[in-house]
């Protein structure tokens, strides 16, 4: 079997307010540098996520995101601002906490052995000409959600 997991890139921690957070993150840790994309007002229509799933359903949902990079790793911070993303279902059921990680796999090989072992998607969509993505509800079998990004097929 081939290396599934071949590097980790960002951790994704949802968040009731993301700009609190990373005044936090900065002033605790020294984690800055912060790019705030919220809602609508900071994103480039071009690059809006498009063709949204939620559990197989498709719609559409808002969030504030806060990135920073910490060496290759990229920290995402996500404030859902409506209740139809995945994020929103973690923030209700578990609180402010880290939702998944993202990796970098052979996308064709990884989503094969996930449809293999019955393995659902959380969440999907497509920022045009820039990536497709995707989330894996691997919390059976890691305890955690497993994000991978295509920017083969965007």
């Amino acid at each position: 079997m081939s290396e599934l997991v071949q590097k980790i890139t960002q951790i994704g921690i949802v968040t009731k307010d993301a700009r609190a957070m990373a005044r936090r993150y900065e002033e605790i840790y020294g984690i800055g540098g912060w790019t705030i994309l919220d809602g609508e007002k900071g994103f480039d229509p071009a690059a809006k996520a498009q063709d949204l799933t939620t559990r197989g359903v498709k719609r559409d949902f808002e969030i504030t995101l806060a990135l920073s990079h910490v060496g290759e790793m990229e920290i995402e911070l996500i404030q859902p601002l409506d209740e139809y993303s995945d994020y929103s279902r973690f923030l209700r059921e578990h609180g402010e906490g880290v939702h998944h990680i993202s990796i970098i796999t052979d996308v064709k090989g990884f989503k094969k052995q996930m449809e293999e072992r019955e393995i659902p998607v959380l969440m999907s969509g497509r920022v045009p000409g820039v990536e497709t993505f995707t989330y894996y509800d691997c919390g059976a079998e890691l305890g955690m959600i497993l994000e991978i990004h295509d920017t083969e097929n965007c």
